[in-house]
């Protein structure tokens, strides 16, 4: 994986969010690209990886209830992809959520994206089963809150409990 160099994780608010469009278009198509872009004008949190000022990678975020997170998205520019930009983005969501109480994070990513389900996968986010008990009840059902998430068809949701986790900084060597 090439170095990534000097790079930047910071909130994309009001108009700066327009600077996520062109890697937004060369990441999806179609009814994703709509959706995408409808959610990245729409959504609460909106977290951007900059090189040297460019917006590199973003991620979609949003807490559905306090204790319950949801990646919507994250896409990054095919000049840096397989560059750990996404991860970073998923670890700073985790983070994120964690510091601000949140015992649930999910996430959809199409059944066909096999990278984005392998990224997700690797920190410890598992598909949810319909049948499957709430989060509350210590499984990670996710049914209540479905039509809060804005799902494409197609996708498979994922989810991972946070208690059950090591936080990054703590399984990752530092650099």
């Amino acid at each position: 994986m090439p170095e990534l160099g000097p790079y930047e994780i910071a909130d994309l608010v009001g108009d700066a969010r327009e600077r996520a469009i062109p890697i937004l278009k060369e990441s999806f198509e179609g009814i994703y690209r709509w959706h995408a872009k409808r959610t990245l004008r729409e959504i609460d949190l909106v977290r951007a990886v900059t090189l040297g000022g460019t917006v590199v990678g973003a991620a979609l975020l949003e807490r559905l209830v306090p204790e319950v997170g949801y990646v919507y998205y994250i896409f990054v520019g095919a000049a840096n992809r397989r560059r750990g930009i996404g991860g970073r983005l998923l670890d700073d969501a985790i983070a994120r959520f964690r510091s601000q109480g949140a015992r649930v994070v999910f996430a959809a990513a199409e059944e066909e994206n096999v990278r984005s389900r392998a990224l997700f996968r690797s920190r410890g986010f598992r598909e949810v089963e319909r049948k499957e008990r709430g989060w509350q009840e210590g499984g990670l059902g996710a049914w209540g809150l479905r039509t809060r998430m804005r799902l494409v068809s197609g996708e498979v949701l994922m989810g991972v409990r946070l208690d059950a986790l090591t936080p990054p900084e703590a399984e990752r060597p530092s650099s």
